[in-house]
């Protein structure tokens, strides 16, 4: 991807290169999804497990994550 003031983003004309970079991008919001999960929204749940907010929360980020891990590692079809 490149960037300039006059085109804005721009991505290569090779479909691979786009993927690598999706992929990147949900590899990071994978990431950032499992950080929030991990230090947020746990440890709320332990303490206040009578919480509707935060099993919603939960099951949500959840679904999420688990769509975030097939698409950084699903393969491309031909």
């Amino acid at each position: 991807m490149t960037y300039s003031r006059t085109e804005g983003f721009q991505l290569s004309e090779e479909p691979e290169v786009w993927i690598a970079y999706e992929r990147a991008v949900f590899r990071a919001e994978l990431q950032r999804i499992t950080n929030f999960i991990a230090g947020i929204v746990a440890p709320h749940a332990k303490k206040a497990p009578e919480d509707e907010w935060d099993r919603l929360v939960l099951d949500q980020l959840g679904g999420v994550k688990a769509t975030l891990e097939i698409l950084t590692r699903m393969e491309r079809s031909s």
